[in-house]
């Protein structure tokens, strides 16, 4: 049985639900409990899809330790990370690393559910491809993406065609999950520095303010995992005076089933014994 591990931010956890929902090859799902888990595991349970839980990381056995017995099939490994890791791109950067060196030990092929986020993960598949394959969201050009936005839009050219047409009106776009964690996403500094409630949103307001930003484009992804989330946005968008409308065009899971592809495909070539002359 092919073991595959994905590593993701939590935000993108209705990409992977999609995932499991659509690949007849995964027979069994274990998600890491770590404090991240519970809201991508009622999805699950939502749509009837059967897993496990593994307390932390460490409890899943290494590859060596499994049992040898060849079973067709994908074992997948689900490991969700915080939101918090994208305050501090140099954090994210250690965080990733060190959550990709123990996977690697545990999986055939591990799915890393990120973009560039700030310029960190450029070189990551580089940087492990003597210990595990590892797949980074690309787009059709091979281009990493900037972030799940510009993954969910269809890659960098998309998403740059996307921002110029706001015409320098600074533009937040927010998916459903991005809506249901923008309090959890802009707060989270509070949680951190030690900042109250009302000195976190005037911090917030003056960046906003700074950067110009006056309205929310809301994308449709075509996912439906992650539901009623117009009330939280709606707060949000009152509390800094922000316009809320629909964007034109809706995203696609395109970029996340290509390298989803991408990565079972690397695993297989990788496995296959070497040709003897």
């Amino acid at each position: 049985m092919t073991v595959i591990g994905i590593l993701n931010c939590k935000m993108l956890q209705d990409e992977i639900v999609y995932l499991i929902q659509n690949d007849p090859e995964i027979s069994d799902v274990t998600v890491i409990e770590n404090g991240e888990q519970e809201e991508f595991v009622q999805k699950l349970d939502e749509i009837d899809v059967s897993y496990s839980l593994a307390p932390m990381i460490h409890s899943v056995p290494d590859l060596q330790d499994r049992k040898t017995l060849e079973t067709p099939g994908i074992s997948l490994i689900v490991w969700n990370l915080e939101l918090g890791l994208h305050e501090r791109p140099k954090i994210l950067k250690e965080e990733v690393y060190k959550d990709l060196e123990i996977f690697s030990k545990k999986v055939d092929g591990i799915y890393l559910l990120y973009g560039l986020c700030g310029n960190v993960l450029g070189h990551v598949e580089e940087d492990f491809q003597d210990k595990c394959p590892v797949i980074i969201l690309r787009d059709p050009d091979g281009e990493i993406v900037d972030d799940c936005i510009g993954a969910t839009v269809g890659g960098r050219r998309k998403y740059l065609s996307l921002l110029r047409s706001f015409n320098s009106v600074g533009t937040f776009i927010f998916t459903p999950m991005y809506e249901a964690t923008v309090d959890e996403f802009f707060n989270y500094s509070k949680n951190r520095g030690g900042l109250t409630e009302e000195q976190m949103i005037e911090m917030n307001k003056y960046m906003f303010e700074a950067s110009n930003y006056q309205q929310i484009g809301r994308l449709e992804t075509g996912l439906h995992y992650t539901k009623d989330t117009l009330p939280m946005l709606q707060k949000f968008a009152d509390t800094y005076d922000l316009k809320i409308f629909d964007l034109e065009e809706p995203g696609n899971q395109e970029i996340f089933d290509d390298c989803y592809q991408k990565l079972k495909e690397k695993i297989k070539s990788e496995s296959k014994p070497a040709a003897t002359v």
